[in-house]
């Protein structure tokens, strides 16, 4: 699909046309495709990347979206499409996945588990843990400052801390500055005087106002700034008309006597007490798939993943 106009507002964000332009100022090759009859009955807007000897994939993720009844015969004209595109595989992160397509679970891409909060209350803070609201309370009597402007240099500056401290890689500077110009992105940074101690990124989409990424110096962490900005974040989601708030990925999971049971070993462990502090309902997707569409490129692609990775848990013993 050419025409942004046509197209159809999204229920969440990567499926957006603004954030496909997101991903093409990144350098990525972006296409937007919808199944038609008479009226959109589904979309997706796919990122096509390279495998070894240049072989494409598509990825679609949170999606394909479907309008209305969901369509087995939707699913197969993307893939036709795709298999003329001589995509190897189509990934994809579907909320509807029919019995007659033969899709195998790989991997998440983005978080498959997540917590939303209502906003839609009118006591937003019954629900937090007592922790949670001490510490909102705590930095709210610590004169931080909270600023709502775009600011690329503050923001990659602690993201840069953040890194030294939890030892982790992110996305390269390009990407938070492609992600800044998007028209319904936000920064909330925290100063303390002129010292910016916290800052995160928000992006609204459709009915909910999704907490994207943070960075925060370590130094301050007494002063309790990523309580605030969260907080501050929730406010202006209500105030600006959101119904919904997306903490974006919490460790898989489940319910157990009224508790969110999850794994304390994922990447995602640290984060997701710091989020289940504030409250919400916990809501779990299908996940990331992979339809195959060259079976013989395909297998040969995973025969080289799994040799690949032998090799690095190889190398990596012996360093040790």
């Amino acid at each position: 699909m050419k025409n942004k106009e046509n197209w159809p507002k999204q229920s969440f964000f990567t499926q957006e046309w603004e954030w496909g332009e997101v991903l093409e100022r990144d350098g990525e090759e972006v296409e937007r495709m919808a199944v038609k009859d008479d009226q959109i009955v589904a979309t997706a807007q796919v990122v096509y990347r390279k495998l070894p000897f240049g072989w494409p994939y598509a990825f679609c993720p949170k999606g394909p979206i479907f309008v209305g009844q969901q369509s087995s015969e939707a699913y197969k004209l993307l893939l036709a499409y795709l298999r003329k595109k001589n995509c190897v595989f189509f990934r994809c992160e579907p909320t509807f996945l029919p019995k007659e397509i033969k899709a195998g679970k790989v991997k998440d891409v983005n978080p498959s588990h997540t917590y939303i909060l209502d906003l839609r209350g009118s006591d937003l803070m019954s629900d937090m843990k007592k922790n949670t609201r001490y510490c909102i309370r705590l930095a709210e009597r610590q004169n931080l400052r909270i600023v709502n402007e775009k600011n690329l240099a503050v923001f990659w500056a602690l993201m840069q801390k953040t890194m030294a401290r939890d030892n982790f890689s992110t996305h390269h500077k390009k990407h938070y500055e492609s992600v800044l110009e998007h028209t319904g992105v936000l920064q909330l940074t925290a100063y303390l005087d002129r010292i910016p101690v916290a800052s995160a990124f928000f992006l609204g989409a459709g009915d909910t106002f999704t907490y994207l990424f943070a960075a925060s110096d370590y130094t301050y962490h007494k002063l309790s700034a990523s309580y605030i900005l969260q907080w501050e974040a929730i406010q202006l989601a209500k105030k600006l008309g959101y119904k919904f708030y997306d903490f974006f990925g919490v460790a898989p999971g489940v319910i157990k006597d009224g508790e969110y049971v999850y794994d304390h070993k994922h990447r995602y462990a640290g984060i997701t007490k710091f989020k289940l502090g504030f409250g919400g309902a916990h809501q779990a997707s299908l996940g990331t798939f992979d339809i195959i569409l060259d079976k013989k490129k395909y297998w040969f692609y995973k025969t080289l993943r799994f040799v690949y990775g032998i090799f690095k848990i190889s190398r990596s013993r012996r360093a040790g």
